[in-house]
């Protein structure tokens, strides 16, 4: 099959979907291709996060996190450029912190923030977040 025929086949499959399915192809397509063009490792966690966004406040919980930003678990009707502002609360020994940032990306499962600029403690406390994300977790018997 030739480029064409692909490109061909490709929308008649997509053509047949229904809408949801459309849809759900699309958020997948588009988180690989996310993926792929992130500048920075991401790190899966579930840390608690409070935030603040055109004057409300919510809770949720952050599902990755890099250097860069993170992605918060919300059904907040959010829109992109939207401004936030996030209390972090990654452990119970250390006082949560704020990080500003910006919506950069919405998907049904949440919302995509990039921080503004960081601080270099702020810098390092990520980093050591990231760091006790990717280490394994001691189970108990």
């Amino acid at each position: 099959m030739n480029n064409t025929n692909y490109a061909d086949r490709l929308f008649e499959i997509i053509k047949s979907m229904s809408e949801d399915e459309q849809k759900n192809l699309f958020e997948y397509l588009n988180e690989k291709q996310i993926k792929k063009m992130r500048k920075n490792e991401r790190m899966e966690c579930l840390i608690t996060v409070d935030y603040a966004v055109k004057g409300r406040a919510y809770k949720n919980y952050i599902q990755d996190i890099s250097t860069e930003g993170v992605f918060v678990e919300t059904r907040g009707n959010f829109s992109v450029d939207d401004e936030i502002l996030l209390t972090i609360s990654y452990s119970n020994e250390e006082r949560p912190f704020k990080i500003a940032g910006k919506v950069v990306r919405i998907s049904s499962k949440g919302v995509g923030v990039m921080f503004n600029k960081l601080s270099q403690v702020q810098e390092e406390i990520i980093k050591l977040i990231m760091k006790k994300a990717g280490e394994p977790k001691k189970r108990s018997i």
